[in-house]
């Protein structure tokens, strides 16, 4: 019985946890090759996540009404 309560609790943990998240907007993407990334707030940031000189930061142009 104990084991079941257990099980119930991190199902419902698990399940809640993507429920929560809001999207977040972050100002600019690596692009490297056809790929692209946007997972950061800065253009250093974004500098410092390249893997080769080929790739390159631009600015994220996803909308901004988006909560942060």
């Amino acid at each position: 019985m104990r084991y079941l309560f257990g099980a119930i609790f991190v199902i419902s943990l698990l399940s809640g946890s993507g429920a929560s998240a809001q999207y977040m907007h972050h100002r600019f993407c690596l692009q490297t090759g056809s790929s692209q990334e946007c997972a950061f707030d800065t253009l250093s940031q974004c500098r410092a996540g390249k893997h080769s000189e080929r790739d390159s930061c631009v600015r994220n142009t996803a909308p901004m009404n988006h909560a942060r």
